[in-house]
């Protein structure tokens, strides 16, 4: 099955606008490569999520971060400013009655090749869950954009973040 495709968080874009007016491209997004799945897949009581773009979910946060960009008129893909990543691990815990999740990234901003910012963010977000499978899997698979707007939402409201984009 594939996770649902990423909605943009309107909170993270309002925070985007407030935090400077540069434009920005996008670099390379990569799973660290010490992550057994590759950053491919999150088992889901057996059965296997994989990202609807791309083939990681490096490409997925990638997606998530153009997308809010783009929404909040802070795009350009020939921009100075240049944002990475690096997938540090994503997962989900369909436990019994709270299910959670988490996704890891290391963010890295440059500006004509001088790093302006280099750190780990962490999203992580729990929800409702069930002992029922059925219940329990599709409900984890629409948690997991939610996991990404958090992690982008660290991001953006962390001021080191913000500075490097002015």
């Amino acid at each position: 099955m594939k996770a649902p495709p990423y909605q943009p968080s309107i909170d993270n874009v309002s925070m985007l606008k407030r935090g400077g007016s540069a434009p920005v491209r996008l670099g390379d997004f990569v799973v660290k490569s010490a992550d057994p799945k590759g950053g491919r897949e999150i088992s889901l009581r057996g059965s296997s999520m994989t990202s609807p773009v791309g083939a990681d979910y490096a490409a997925y946060v990638a997606e998530a971060l153009q997308q809010e960009l783009e929404m909040a008129k802070r795009f350009n893909p020939s921009a100075a400013l240049e944002v990475s990543g690096t997938l540090l691990g994503t997962d989900i815990d369909t436990a019994m009655d709270t299910a959670s999740g988490h996704v890891e990234a290391r963010f890295v901003v440059k500006k004509d090749g001088q790093v302006r910012y280099d750190k780990t963010q962490r999203g992580s977000y729990a929800w409702e869950s069930s002992f029922i499978g059925a219940v329990a899997i599709p409900a984890a698979q629409r948690n997991y954009p939610v996991l990404v707007q958090h992690l982008l939402a660290s991001l953006y409201s962390d001021i080191d973040f913000q500075n490097a984009l002015k």
